[in-house]
């Protein structure tokens, strides 16, 4: 038996949150439970990382996008090419081929030489002569690799280069996609020692020639105009990335080209008289087949006969970045930047509540497409305006998909809406029968499978014609409004359902409850309507509205018919009423 007199403050407080839910959602403040559920769901998707390669793609589609640019004339790259490889007959280039290369460069004097080669070991006999020049060349950096990575083991420096403290790290940072856009300022520091990377390095010298230096009395890097708060994990598009070291986000150029010339160029005279000098140059190998290259936002290329990724070399990024921190120092081309999380959130959120306003501004779907269609590309496109112009990454996949999915479930809302809407009696908001009667066969079937009882009762409001007759109908509606609210107050459990059965008849149903806890259901429902104690002078049994109530319980079995429980609460109800009114009668079905 269940007892349905016994209230708990769980089941109260249920009953009280589903009262005021469906409250909620039939006022204006469900497009703002709506934006903040879209907005709660993009936001939680986004922590996973789930938009983080299409958000990586966007940003290279946007890099790739940029009005052109001249290529940075501060910065050169000698390469070591496979021509230059086949005509010294050596897979490497030997020690003294790389001493008359530094030496012909060194002879144009430039601002500073970036040695994106590893010598820390002899090659050949002209290693003391190698080590002899890079001794006497106080503007060259030569590279370690700080981090010790399953890609590649850590390498020492060049010894000369680094008793002088004249070495910085080659470490390059690969995106889950295999995509460099970080770029490291610095790796690492070993106690006071900070060892920076090879792009920051070489700018820093750069910048020194121009009397520009880091403010040291900074709370994040700034260097002449530019500032250079360090890369955190949620930056831009990334999701929980590892932010170890120093790093930036590339601000990349609309291309990777700089003015290059090959090894043997630089050892024949070939390069025009003081194109070095007072710039940046950077020798490093720039073999196709060599270890050092990777994919950037450039290597989708842009033509049709080059379906294939396109490699950069990794003296190639060193460069960019170099190019990046000095034009930033210089306030020519802004570093970018990005929102915070707080700022993001409230962005995402933004285009959640216009997706909903689009969804209620469109009069037709085709017209809520071309709205969303709108929105979309202008949101894309302004991004691209932003990225060129003031260096900001704005999101672009978190926003589209808060402005697609915040309609999407107000639509989905909308139509759970009407669902139950033909299921509610819109006069007292108890179910109808519609929906009484599909909640009866649910409860049905599953009771033939448990083999529990079903409870039914029956109510009727006694001389409720005589009642509209003499307080007229408006009265009428406000009587079956406060006996529905009354029978309802006696319903407690989640799978217990209060009906308007039609007129005015209500039915009670109570699954997995047996004939003593419906009685005492029953009663209380009786009570609570007597409680009212709403004025019935026409009434002939009572000075205020009653009801009558049949009660029955079935213990539902294949080959029983669910009518039966109707049927016979039915048989109680005329029972009741042929005993007088204002009573519960209990009929149990014949051998069932």
């Amino acid at each position: 038996m269940v007892d349905h007199l016994q209230k708990s403050s769980a089941t109260e407080w249920l009953y009280s949150l589903g009262t005021w839910w469906h409250k909620v959602a039939g006022k204006r403040a469900m497009p703002l439970i709506l934006g903040v559920i879209a907005t709660s769901g993009v936001l939680t998707l986004r922590s996973l990382g789930v938009f983080q390669v299409w958000e990586l793609h966007a940003f290279d589609w946007m890099m790739n996008h940029r009005l052109a640019e001249q290529p940075d004339e501060r910065i050169v790259i000698i390469g070591i090419t496979e021509e230059d490889i086949e005509r010294s007959q050596s897979a490497v280039i030997s020690d003294t081929f790389l001493a008359e290369v530094i030496l012909a460069v060194k002879d144009q004097h430039p601002a500073v030489i970036g040695l994106d080669l590893f010598r820390n070991v002899a090659h050949d006999d002209g290693y003391s002569q190698l080590q002899e020049i890079l001794a006497e060349t106080p503007n060259i950096i030569g590279i370690e690799k700080v981090i010790d990575d399953d890609a590649l083991a850590a390498v020492s420096g060049n010894a000369v280069l680094t008793q002088d403290n004249r070495v910085a790290a080659s470490d390059l940072i690969v995106d889950v996609d295999g995509r460099i856009r970080r770029g490291f300022l610095f790796p690492s520091a070993v106690g006071d020692l900070v060892i920076e990377g090879l792009a920051f390095r070489v700018a820093l010298e750069y910048l020194a020639t121009h009397n520009i230096y880091p403010n040291p009395d900074a709370n994040v890097l700034e260097l002449g105009h530019a500032r250079l708060p360090p890369f955190e994990k949620n930056s831009g598009g990334y999701s929980n990335a590892d932010a170890g070291g120093y790093q930036i986000v590339m601000n990349w150029r609309s291309n990777l080209h700089f003015q290059t010339f090959s090894a043997y160029e630089a050892v024949e005279g070939k390069i025009p008289p003081n194109a070095l000098q007072d710039k940046v140059v950077l020798i490093g190998s720039m073999q196709a087949g060599d270890a050092d290259v990777f994919f950037t936002p450039y290597s989708m290329g842009t033509r049709r006969d080059s379906p294939t990724l396109l490699p950069s070399y990794g003296v190639e990024i060193h460069a960019s970045l170099a190019s990046q921190i000095i034009s930033a120092a210089f306030g020519q081309r802004p570093p970018l930047k990005t929102l915070s999380d707080y700022g993001e959130a409230a962005l995402i959120t933004l285009f959640a509540w216009l997706g909903i306003g689009l969804y209620h501004t469109g009069r037709s779907d085709f017209r809520r497409l071309q709205l969303y269609s709108f929105f979309l590309f202008g949101n894309m496109g302004l991004s691209l305006v932003l990225l060129m112009i003031g260096g900001w990454w704005l999101p672009i996949v978190p926003t589209g998909v808060a402005l697609i999915t915040a309609p999407i479930i107000t639509r989905l809302h909308k139509l759970n809406r009407l669902q139950a809407l033909s299921e509610i009696d819109e006069l007292t908001q108890l179910a109808n029968r519609r929906g009484f009667r599909k909640h009866l066969t649910k409860e049905w079937q599953r009771a033939v499978r448990s083999r529990t009882p079903i409870s039914l009762i029956l109510c009727d409001v006694d001389y409720f014609k005589l009642y509209n007759d003499t307080y007229g109908h408006p009265q009428g509606d406000e009587c079956l409004r406060q006996v529905a609210c009354a029978i309802g107050q006696s319903v407690r459990r989640p799978d217990d359902l209060a009906a308007r059965y039609g007129g005015e008849e209500f039915v009670v149903l109570l699954p997995n409850t047996d004939a003593e806890g419906a009685q005492r259901l029953a009663k209380e429902a009786a009570a609570n309507v007597r409680a009212l104690a709403m004025e019935h002078s026409a009434s002939e049994i009572s000075a205020y509205v009653s009801i009558s109530l049949g009660v029955t319980t079935v213990f539902p079995r294949e080959g029983v018919a669910v009518s039966t429980l109707v049927d016979t609460a039915d048989l109680g109800l005329y029972e009741a009423k042929r005993r007088g009114r204002n009573q519960m009668v209990l009929r149990l079905p014949w051998a069932v």
